[in-house]
């Protein structure tokens, strides 16, 4: 059972949208909207890409980008709240939060991408 488990994980964070794929038809089963399970479903796979994004960089340059990755997250965190705050909205933790992690979202997987087309270009010049 842990070795199906830990096959799924890499999997997901293999191919996040497979993730995306599989929490989406998930959710969508169980609550029948498919606004919510699509949320449900990219605020999950947020998760994968990060990690995914992770793998790729170590892959393609032999070092480990976790410190550069947090402080990114926490400058996007920062940048968010000075928006909402410039603009006199509600500046709630939560909504931040969730701001945040949306965003990450759509720069992750442009990240992925960009990534994974770079390290086969690389990969084939290299040979």
């Amino acid at each position: 059972m842990v070795d199906v488990f830990l096959g799924s994980l890499a999997t997901f964070v293999t191919l996040p949208i497979l993730a995306w794929v599989f929490v989406y038809w998930v959710a969508k089963g169980i609550t029948r909207k498919k606004k919510t399970s699509f949320l449900l479903a990219t605020d999950v796979t947020t998760f994968f890409l990060i990690c995914s994004v992770l793998v790729i960089m170590y892959t393609i340059w032999s070092k480990s980008f976790i410190w550069p990755l947090i402080i990114f997250l926490i400058t996007v965190i920062i940048s968010i709240t000075f928006v909402y705050w410039k603009q006199d909205k509600d500046v709630g933790i939560f909504r931040i939060l969730k701001t945040s992690w949306r965003f990450n979202f759509l720069l992750f997987s442009s990240g992925y991408l960009f990534l994974c087309v770079y390290g086969l270009i690389n990969r084939v010049l290299e040979i």
